[in-house]
């Protein structure tokens, strides 16, 4: 059984695979069934797209070569081959304390001689490492939503709300973009594939055609949130954006954050000449019969809809990387001479969208000029 070593105390099994599992998948995110994690990728995992144009043409007793060419901006008679990727990125969970600020707590393990860690009992490492696991998790799951890569230049913040790779409780979310960076990231192409159709325009950089290649996100919206009815608005819009060979997909849900469906729930209730619930009730969490997921961490007057699963056909994808069991989670003495210890994890991660085409999102983030 793979085990961890603990400050010279070697302990077995149980507290290992707890361990990987708050690693991996101990977040909102995950743990509501919205993202496709793909576990081992230590540098790169590509994801390639192939997509068929048009193939229909008047028929002739010998086609010539001129009929069949290919045309890449029409995208007829031609397969068309794009890659995503998800490239892992490198962060660290490090903390060090003194176990003897937390004695007179430790007094039922009743340790044997001086108070070092490793005569405490089990359960109370267990305990220590729960609590930072737990803001492990919260930072997992923000930078699912939120994460930025270099930090938040870029892209501008509405008033009031979650700067994309700021500050988070656990730490700067500035080591990957997460899923709204790379929505904005897609539209930003967008914009430039149609400053390039002008005259005069830029012609598109190999990287953006890329990022096109693999489909364009629909922004159904721009404007932030201030009552109910303008989330149900919102949603309308997002609904009838929608591409009409994505809506019976099972899989379909709304993400949204707390600030948003709070909105609308109170809409319900209260706004609506018919009332859904009463007021100790909360509604139903559904709109044209698909799921609404509210999730902590979800950025503030955003909502997304696509298909969020668990499965690989999920818009939303996660790559992450470990090191060997006894380098996953270090728990050691700081120095020979000290009474300090210390926990570190080393990390790689990184979110990307599978199908950017299937995706409708109402945000007010938007990229700067």
């Amino acid at each position: 059984m793979a085990t961890i070593n603990f400050a010279g105390n070697t302990y077995a099994g149980e507290v290992l695979e707890d361990l990987l599992v708050y690693t991996a998948k101990g977040n909102e995110t995950y743990e509501a069934g919205l993202v496709h994690v793909k576990p081992g990728i230590q540098k790169r995992y590509v994801l390639p797209h192939i997509q068929m144009g048009s193939i229909i043409q008047d028929n002739k007793p010998t086609p010539t070569s001129t009929e069949g060419a290919a045309d890449d901006t029409t995208g007829f008679n031609q397969y068309k081959l794009s890659e995503r990727y998800l490239d892992p990125q490198d962060f660290m969970v490090y903390l060090e304390f003194n176990p003897r600020d937390f004695e007179e707590y430790w007094r039922f393990a009743q340790p044997e001689g001086p108070l070092v860690f490793r005569e405490l009992a089990p359960e109370v490492q267990k305990t220590m490492l729960r609590l930072l696991l737990d803001r492990k998790d919260q930072y997992i799951n923000d930078c699912i939503w939120c994460g930025k890569k270099g930090g938040a230049a870029g892209i501008t913040t509405p008033a009031n709300s979650t700067v994309l790779g700021g500050p988070s409780a656990a730490g700067p979310m500035k080591y990957f973009d997460g899923a709204l960076a790379r929505v904005l990231a897609n539209l930003k192409a967008q914009a430039a594939e149609t400053a390039a159709a002008g005259t005069g325009g830029t012609p598109l950089t190999e990287e953006q055609k890329n990022e096109l290649a693999s489909g364009k996100v629909t922004l159904a919206g721009s404007t932030a949130f201030t009552t109910g009815k303008d989330v149900e608005d919102a949603l309308y819009a997002i609904w009838k954006k929608t591409p009409s060979h994505v809506r019976k997909s099972k899989k379909l849900k709304f993400v949204m954050g707390w600030d948003v469906w709070d909105l609308y729930d109170q809409y319900l209730t209260t706004q609506k000449d018919f009332k859904y619930v009463e007021n100790p009730d909360v509604n139903k969490r559904t709109f044209k019969g698909k799921q609404i997921v509210v999730i902590d961490g979800v950025p503030e007057s955003t909502i997304f809809f696509g298909k969020f699963s668990a499965d690989q056909d999920s818009c939303l994808w996660m790559a992450i990387d470990y090191s060997t069991d006894e380098e996953s989670v270090k728990v050691e003495r700081l120095q020979a001479n000290s009474e300090m210890y210390f926990f570190q994890m080393r990390l790689k991660m990184d979110v990307n969208l599978v199908r950017p085409g299937e995706l409708v999102v109402w945000t007010p983030y938007t990229n700067a000029a």
